[in-house]
This record gives structure tokens, C-alpha cells and sequence, in this order.
């Protein structure tokens, strides 16, 4: 009996969400969707989706702890626009594995012409990586990773929810409590 034909991907239309000078665009790729910031129109940094990445037209894998179970990035697969407390807001969901990814992008209220991304993800292992990564536009990584981890892991006890926060702003890209990452400029290019 001959393999069923692959199943073609349902073409989507882009996602977008503007606060200010800061807006992200949200794009179908293969099985999920990747996401861009730009700043005035103009694209700053995107979203590092799975495992591997092409560089001079072959494949370098991440740093160690990243799979394709442990993504550079939370896997979305859906991407609602949604309102919160009266204010725009976009709801995404996704898995890996047997993790479960959620995140939600709303307008910051302490910082203007900036996105806050609140990430969930329900844990049923210890994760060998979590967090997000980002690569500006342009470049090649590995050189130009901007990633965005959970803070200091609890002793794991199944099944937990690890949560990370970062405000995406015309300044760069800051960690909020109980992420860690600092305080990252974009590049002068942005």
C-alpha cells in the first residue's frame, strides 16, 4: 500500500499588532508560526524557530539543550487577536513534545511604543532549554543570538509551569521579572 500523500499546509495571512512606533508581524512557516518586530516599519529582529539554522547553504545546530524538543523558540501554531482589560492583545499556543507553550502580547503600560510577551510553558520532563531566541535581520547567526530564559529553575517537580517576560521596545529588548536576560540593544542597522 503506497505512503498517503503529505498534507499541504493551509496557507495563512499574516498577523499583525502595532503599539506606537513597535509593531510584530506573525508568519506562517511550515507547521508554525515565526514572528518579526519592527521599529518604524522597519524590521529589527525575528524570531529563531527549531533546531537547526541554515548558514552558507547547510545546517549548524544551536548550542547544546536545544532540539527539536527543546526549541530555540516556543512553538505557536495559533495566534488569536483578542482583547485584554479594554486593550488590543494577541493569544498564541503551541507544543513540543509533550510541552505546552502559550504567550501573550499586549501594549507595555510601563514603557511607551513598546510590546510586552508574557510565555508559559507547561513542563511534563526537565527541560533541557527553554526561552526565546531572536536574530537581527540581516545577519547570520550565531553571532547575533539574542535569547530570553526563564530566571533560576525550581527543583523540578512534574508537572510545572515555567513562565518568562521581556518588553520589546524601540531601546532593545529587556527582561521582566522572573525572565533573565538583561538589558539588549538592537543593533545601530535598526
Amino acid at each position: 500500500m503506497p505512503d498517503p500523500p503529505l498534507r499541504q499546509s493551509k496557507l495563512r495571512v499574516p498577523i499583525h499588532f502595532e503599539v506606537g512606533r513597535m509593531s510584530v508581524e506573525f508568519i506562517w512557516n511550515n507547521d508554525r508560526w515565526r514572528h518579526l518586530f519592527r521599529i518604524d516599519q522597519k524590521d529589527c529582529v525575528q524570531s529563531v524557530e527549531g533546531d537547526t539554522f541554515p548558514t552558507n547553504n547547510e545546517a549548524q545546530a544551536f548550542p547544546p539543550g536545544i532540539s527539536e524538543r527543546w526549541p530555540a523558540s516556543p512553538v505557536i501554531t495559533e495566534v488569536t487577536p483578542t482583547e485584554a482589560m479594554g486593550h488590543r492583545a494577541l493569544v498564541a499556543v503551541g507544543l513540543a513534545g509533550r510541552s505546552h507553550f502559550s504567550a501573550s502580547l499586549t501594549a507595555s503600560t510601563a514603557k511607551k511604543d513598546a510590546i510586552l510577551v508574557e510565555v508559559a510553558c507547561r513542563v511534563f520532563e526537565a527541560p533541557e532549554w527553554l526561552g526565546s531566541t531572536y536574530s537581527c535581520d540581516g545577519k547570520e547567526p550565531p553571532d547575533d543570538l539574542i535569547t530570553i530564559k526563564p530566571g533560576p529553575p525550581e527543583p523540578f517537580d512534574r508537572p510545572l509551569t515555567v513562565l518568562w517576560s521581556y518588553c520589546v521596545s524601540v531601546g532593545g529588548i529587556e527582561a521582566v521579572h522572573p525572565a533573565s536576560c538583561g538589558r539588549l540593544l538592537f543593533p545601530s542597522n535598526c
